[in-house]
């Protein structure tokens, strides 16, 4: 028996030794558990940080493309208002134009009927001085005569 308690003695520090070991694996495998556990944590915290920061920058994105849709469309009512505004400009400059040419017709008709009021001004004068020498002249004939006696 002795061997067997020998034996007995030899498996029962083995499975000492083995339970020993078997429990630093354990306490390791714990620890590391553990240590799991907190970068899992840590990932989370961090997972969740990022998906923040993606609604984030999803609301920045959305009010930057919103801006961008609004200014095109200012954009474009301004290109309107610049086509229209030329169009009138347009208009303008030829009405001006016109005008212009009208006013320069005008004027040099004006001028034609001074110079043609002004030449029947002198031959009407003149008609007159020419009829006040022949009344002149007649008046003259009869002042004559009356005085003559005839």
């Amino acid at each position: 028996m002795s061997q067997v308690e020998a034996e007995c003695q030899q498996v029962a520090e083995q499975a000492v030794r083995r339970e020993e070991e078997l429990s630093g694996r354990v306490s390791a495998l714990e620890k590391g558990g553990r240590q799991a556990d907190g970068q899992i944590k840590d990932l989370k915290e961090t997972i969740f940080e990022l998906e923040d920061q993606v609604e984030q920058q999803r609301a920045v994105h959305l009010h930057t493309n919103q801006t961008i849709l609004d200014l095109e469309n200012q954009l474009k009512k301004l290109e309107e208002q610049k086509a229209e505004v030329e169009r009138q400009l347009k208009i303008l400059s030829k009405q001006m134009k016109d005008e212009t040419e009208e006013w320069r017709r005008f004027q040099a008709d004006l001028q034609t009927a001074v110079v043609v009021a002004n030449d029947i001004k002198v031959e009407a004068q003149q008609e007159i001085r020419s009829l006040r020498r022949r009344l002149g002249a007649g008046a003259s004939f009869d002042t004559k005569t009356a005085v003559e006696g005839r």
